[in-house]
């Protein structure tokens, strides 16, 4: 089987190193580290099973590995499977990521829980955004919709150099659902992809729903 990284090659866009630390954490939590190690293999990213990205917030943690990783996954797992263990560890990376960086609420955690849970909210996605925009050379923007927020990344790591028929971004969907359940007191809601930048978009788009599941 040949390296996917010949399908997806090196971006000359970079998240943190810690970024990336938190990525490969994530996605062992989902398969295994015997997994984890096998994806490294078939991706050509086989160096980082032994020399994995340093614990610090310098950008030089290639994009395309977490877009070549994800298209190995899908590669092993097919479709279906891989979707389901992209946004498992995608919901896996959002407390690492809040216990990583300092997530930019402008209040304390404390006084932050406190809030009212539709506060939360507007506070907390648009805080999430602006980490993964200060943290990596993707550029995450929110819009509020009324009953929905819009979440843009430009640049986005799960699809870059990809090509598909629909949305591919399950990673970036399973970060979305555990922030709003997090922000959410432990409700549940919906998160959409709407437009991939793999499947032929400018950028990628996620929806938002506001109102829990019921």
């Amino acid at each position: 089987m040949a390296p996917v990284s010949t399908v997806v090659p090196p971006s000359g866009y970079f998240l943190a190193n810690r970024f990336g630390r938190v990525f490969l954490a994530s996605l062992e939590e989902t398969v295994g580290r015997n997994g984890l190690n096998a994806l490294l293999n078939l991706s050509g990213r086989e160096s980082l099973i032994t020399a994995p990205p340093p614990d610090d917030v310098q950008l030089t943690f290639d994009t395309a590995t977490v877009s070549a990783l994800l298209a190995v996954l899908e590669l092993v797992y097919g479709p279906r499977g891989a979707r389901g263990l992209a946004m498992r560890a995608g919901r896996a990376m959002f407390d690492r990521l809040v216990d990583g960086f300092e997530l930019p609420t402008g209040f304390n955690p404390l006084a932050f829980r406190l809030l009212p849970q539709p506060t939360r909210l507007k506070i907390g996605v648009p805080a999430l955004a602006r980490l993964v925009t200060q943290h990596s050379d993707m550029a995450g923007r929110v819009a509020d919709r009324g009953t929905y927020f819009e979440y843009t990344t430009e640049r986005c790591a799960d699809c870059w150099g990809r090509a598909s028929k629909g949305p591919v971004c399950n990673l970036t969907v399973g970060l979305l659902l555990e922030a709003m359940s997090s922000f959410g007191r432990g409700q549940e809601f919906r998160v959409t992809q709407r437009e991939c930048r793999a499947a032929g978009a400018a950028v990628c788009v996620f929806q938002l729903d506001k109102e829990p599941i019921a």
